[in-house]
């Protein structure tokens, strides 16, 4: 009782936000230092952790700093009795439940990413909408491209409308004289060339 009753809040005070304070900038420096090895610079999500961590940190260097003040005016004669002690108690209840308020709102605004643990490049709303557009596009122009060319290039098909023309640009030859080599040799890929190559050898030797 005696201890209790010579306790000079204010010092007490100090002492206690300046450890709180410390411990909580070293926590949140070392995390910093953790995270920042292993960042991929551009990633918002991992942009905004670091950001909230920051400001864990500030919230520390702010207790550390009251505490130091705290210690500085009760080493100047300031005192305050024991039996006041709910008051400090209770700053600081209401200086942590502050903080935690602004750090769940910033928190809200993180982007989760859609496996936990991954680190994606699109990790906001907008760019992940983008993302999801991107590639629907990209899968429609592979499908108008796989429909534009035949399911299978080792046999000759033109029962589609653009099947002549476009095995006609592949042989580089007209549509009737592909139509002649589908005749004689059918409709095999290799019989067409081999016939078609046997037709320029003959025009050549003729000329």
């Amino acid at each position: 009782m005696t201890v209790l009753t010579n306790l000079n809040l204010v010092t007490a005070t100090g002492v206690a936000y300046a450890l709180l304070g410390a411990l909580t900038m070293f926590v949140c420096n070392r995390a910093l230092y953790r995270s920042a090895s292993r960042i991929v610079a551009g990633y918002p999500g991992v942009l905004a952790i670091l950001s909230t961590r920051r400001r864990d940190a500030r919230s520390g260097l702010v207790l550390l700093t009251a505490g130091i003040a705290l210690q500085a005016l009760g080493a100047c004669g300031y005192t305050a009795p024991a039996s006041l002690w709910r008051y400090p108690v209770f700053t600081l209840a209401a200086f942590l439940l502050i903080h935690c308020v602004l750090r769940f709102n910033a928190s809200r605004h993180i982007p989760v990413s859609r496996r936990a643990g991954s680190r994606e490049l699109f990790q906001t709303r907008r760019s992940m909408r983008l993302r999801e557009a991107a590639q629907r596009e990209a899968a429609n122009l592979h499908a108008r491209e796989a429909a534009r060319s035949p399911r299978d290039n080792g046999i000759v098909y033109l029962g589609h409308e653009w099947a002549p023309q476009w095995w006609s640009d592949r042989f580089g030859v007209s549509i009737d004289v592909l139509r002649t080599a589908l005749h004689h040799v059918g409709p095999m890929v290799v019989d067409v060339e081999r016939f078609l190559a046997l037709q320029r050898r003959t025009r050549e030797l003729a000329a």
